[in-house]
């Protein structure tokens, strides 16, 4: 798995990936004072930059994560849907079940750390298949289970869904 760094040695600053300024120009901040985000590489690099890649700490395989909370639909806490991760380097995919979905499935990729996925499942109230591609951040709580936030659409609605490592 891999993370992007993008350092432009002629500010002598690390570029915080994302983030710009009022003209487009990729925002920098001191070497001694870095404040990485995980969320892409600046989308503009001064001469002298050049993309460091180095290994992400997200891993999901093996983990299971049950549903907390979503926008799309209330979650059982009895029942709630559960997701099974596999992982092989940056790619990820896996299977759902529980709740609201008779049988699901996803793969994506990491990048950083977010996780980036196209899934489709089954309903269970009528059999109609939802398909749709999700985008979650990874957060650490502070037991070291991972929680992921995922923002996703479902028939040009957008949603959001919390589900937490069991």
């Amino acid at each position: 798995m891999w993370m992007n760094l993008l350092i432009d040695f002629g500010s002598a600053g690390i570029v915080i990936p994302g983030g710009e300024d009022r003209r487009g120009y990729a925002i920098r901040r001191p070497v001694s004072k870095p404040r990485p985000r995980a969320d892409g590489i600046a989308p503009k690099a001064g001469v002298g930059s050049i993309l460091v890649v180095m290994p992400s700490t997200l891993i999901l395989d093996g983990l299971r994560f049950a549903m907390v909370s979503s926008t799309a639909s209330e979650v059982d806490p009895e029942a709630p849907t559960t997701f099974d991760y596999h992982q092989d380097g940056r790619l990820i995919w896996g299977e759902y079940t529980g709740d609201t979905v008779t049988e699901g499935r996803f793969v994506g990729e990491i990048a950083g750390a977010e996780v980036r996925v196209s899934f489709a499942h089954a309903l269970v109230s009528d059999g109609t298949v939802v398909r749709g591609d999700a985008v979650s951040r990874a957060e650490q709580e502070d037991d070291g289970r991972i929680r992921l936030i995922e923002d996703f659409a479902v028939d040009g609605v957008d949603h959001v869904s919390v589900c937490l490592q069991v």
